[in-house]
């Protein structure tokens, strides 16, 4: 088995460095060379380029630090994201970081580039980072971290590449897995949109569009819908139209779960185990209000605006906050599925419009839930549509549900591999001498 040792991360890597920016700043619209910031340093360990920075070529000749090589670890070395990791693959001709990030960068006779990122990417070098952050308003790591991390590195380089490139196989399965919810998501919603305009007719099929049977649809005060569809507004589809509690309640270790915001855009649910909790006695007063019920749909009112979520029969008793309203559809004429789905829709986005009326709405009134206008299929062709639509999220969650497999087994992979726990030496035996 090849043996480990344990080296001080100082001993591993060249000296620190870290770039800097012109005094006026930079900007995602100025011409010129990248230069890499906290920003595009992903939590999972990823580069992002989705905003990229640029300083002029003739700042960057005169800067003696900072230029990026392939195969470099950044870490962040201030803000909320301190500590976060990520390697560099040299997807630019030049790129520089600024003053935000430090540039690891491996004495390559001592420890492979993959591994070495790896190793930082890891919790127990990610935990002896955070005991080394200062600050707490403005958090920050000083250079004298590396003095202080350690890291368990097999003696062999050839072990160090394998167990990096057993971990980066799975990273590019992880990778496409994502891919593949990201084109699914896609699909959904090019769906959603077909389903929501044009319905399905008596064999359970799209109708043709409009444009090639105008004679199926007419025209309302929402756009064009299939002919028997009419809109009806949510205030007379609805027998109950409420947020919750106006006031932050007296929070206890157990009791009832207490649903704000994140508890909406936690997951795909009702993530009753991610916020706080309340007593019996102020949820019974606050059911007075808002008393959730199988059927009652959901939404986020405050903040991040729209999310709509469905009580379903297995949803625990909980309470609701302000930011939080509750809609309860009446069946007979609104599916409460469908009414979850229309906030997905471009006919609650473009209402959305209208009510804020260019002012940056960030909260949605009661009044404006009262006014939304829905189109309306009957219930049944509400059901297909909903079926429909039940379908593909099947096989996205069926996707998510690989990709959590491919992300714990990764952690338990990096956990064996990085410290020793699982051998190396079956990988070595297989590689060609």
């Amino acid at each position: 088995m090849s043996e480990f040792r344990e080296a001080f991360l100082k001993e591993l890597i060249h000296p620190l460095e870290s770039g800097k920016r012109p005094s006026g700043g930079v900007s995602s619209e100025t011409e010129g060379v990248p230069s890499l910031g906290g920003e595009n340093i992903h939590s999972s360990g990823r580069m992002t380029y989705s905003n990229v920075n640029r300083i002029a070529p003739e700042y960057a000749r005169l800067m003696k630090k900072g230029r990026l090589q392939t195969g470099d670890t950044l870490i962040n070395k201030d803000g909320a994201q301190t500590g976060k990791v990520a390697q560099y693959a040299g997807e630019f001709e030049r790129a520089w970081v600024n003053e935000h990030v430090f540039i690891l960068r491996p004495i390559l006779d001592e420890i492979h580039p993959d591994f070495l990122f790896y190793s930082m990417l890891d919790g127990i070098a990610q935990q002896q980072i955070s005991r080394r952050i200062t600050g707490s308003a403005q958090p920050g790591l000083n250079s004298d971290f590396i003095r202080a991390v350690t890291l368990a590195i097999p003696n062999d380089l050839k072990a160090q590449s394998l167990i990096a490139r057993v971990l980066k196989l799975l990273d590019t399965q992880i990778e496409a897995t994502e891919a593949l919810i990201a084109k699914q998501e896609r699909l959904r919603a090019g769906l959603m949109q077909d389903l929501f305009t044009r319905g399905v007719d008596e064999n359970g099929e799209l109708r043709p569009p409009r444009e090639e049977a105008p004679h199926l649809y007419h025209e309302t005060e929402i756009g064009w819908l299939p002919t028997d569809w009419r809109t009806g507004q949510l205030r007379d589809l609805t027998t109950k139209i409420v947020d919750g509690v106006h006031h932050t309640p007296t929070y206890v270790e157990q009791g009832i779960p207490f649903v704000t915001v994140k508890s909406l855009t936690a997951g795909r649910g009702i993530a009753t185990d991610r916020g706080n909790y309340i007593s019996l006695s102020d949820h019974r007063i606050f059911l007075r209000r808002a008393d959730p019920r199988l059927g009652d749909v959901l939404v986020s009112k405050d903040g991040t605006l729209g999310i709509a979520r469905l009580v379903e029969k297995d949803t625990v008793e909980f309470s609701i906050f302000v930011s939080v309203a509750l809609l309860r559809p009446i069946p007979s004429s609104l599916s409460p599925s469908f009414l979850r789905e229309f906030f997905n829709t471009h006919f609650y986005h473009k209402q959305m419009g209208y009510l804020s009326a260019g002012s940056g709405l960030k909260h949605i009134h009661l009044e404006h839930f009262r006014k939304f206008i829905l189109p309306l299929p009957e219930t049944q062709e509400q059901g297909q549509i909903i079926g429909q639509l039940g379908e593909i999220d099947c096989q996205i969650l069926h996707t998510e549900k690989q990709l959590e497999k491919l992300r714990l087994q990764k952690s338990g992979l990096m956990q064996d591999l990085l410290t020793g726990t699982v051998s190396v030496e079956p990988l070595l035996e297989k590689e060609p001498a």
